[in-house]
């Protein structure tokens, strides 16, 4: 029988949505996980959350999901400023809840590192956890995101913020910056809600990241 960090290893194998990493990026956007329409289009954001960042970036007449702009930006440069400034990261490659994945007939294996993803989604603050199983998940998906992370900001040399967009994302982030100074390199952006709920329309904390977007924007 397989180990759990080997289980959680092929989940994220299996279920993977790529990063959009853009080479000429500036801002890299830092979220959560995929769910139902990111697993559909294989692409971050790619919901309402991605409307929203898409509202309150170019303007609440635009419809399109910000993930859809950035991942396919030779098709809408022409009416999206700058997309190829921008780059989206989830903290997860696959999805921390398994409602993510009802299109999807799970195995015994997957439904198991499924349900301690969505523990560990709820239990974000803590850096470790009284279960055994649980720590061993938050290991490799730790690893995962910083391992990408990483590779991202390596080829980045023009990427000077990055924007953790909720307080899962925030608190991840946190974590592999302890440890990687290309990561403490970058500025931080902090505060951010996630997109979700239209929660960027009535945040004050956005205020910040409108304005540096506004400021390259006029580069």
């Amino acid at each position: 029988m397989k180990e759990l960090q080997e289980l959680t290893r092929d989940y994220f194998a299996n279920y993977n949505v790529p990063d959009v990493i853009n080479q000429e990026s500036v801002i890299t956007f830092i979220l959560e996980s995929p769910h139902t329409q990111e697993m559909k289009h294989g692409y971050p954001v790619a919901g309402s959350s991605g409307v929203e960042m898409t509202k309150n970036i170019y303007g609440k007449q635009f419809k399109e999901p910000f993930g859809k702009l950035v991942s396919h930006k030779e098709d809408y440069q022409k009416q999206y400023q700058n997309l190829s400034k921008f780059s989206i990261l989830n903290v997860a490659p696959a999805p921390m809840q398994k409602g993510g994945l009802k299109e999807y007939d799970l195995s015994v294996e997957d439904e198991r590192v499924v349900a301690i993803l969505e523990k560990l989604r709820t239990n974000y603050k803590s850096k470790s956890h009284q279960k055994e199983e649980w720590n061993q998940v938050k290991e490799v998906l730790v690893a995962n995101f910083k391992e990408r992370l990483l590779k991202a900001l390596d080829k980045l040399s023009n990427n000077k913020y990055l924007v953790p967009c909720g307080k899962l994302a925030e608190a991840y982030l946190g974590l592999a910056k302890e440890d990687l100074e290309l990561i403490q390199s970058q500025q931080i952006i902090a505060g951010i809600p996630h997109p979700s709920f239209n929660q960027w329309s009535y945040d004050d904390a956005i205020d910040k990241l409108t304005e540096t977007i506004r400021a390259l924007n006029n580069e």
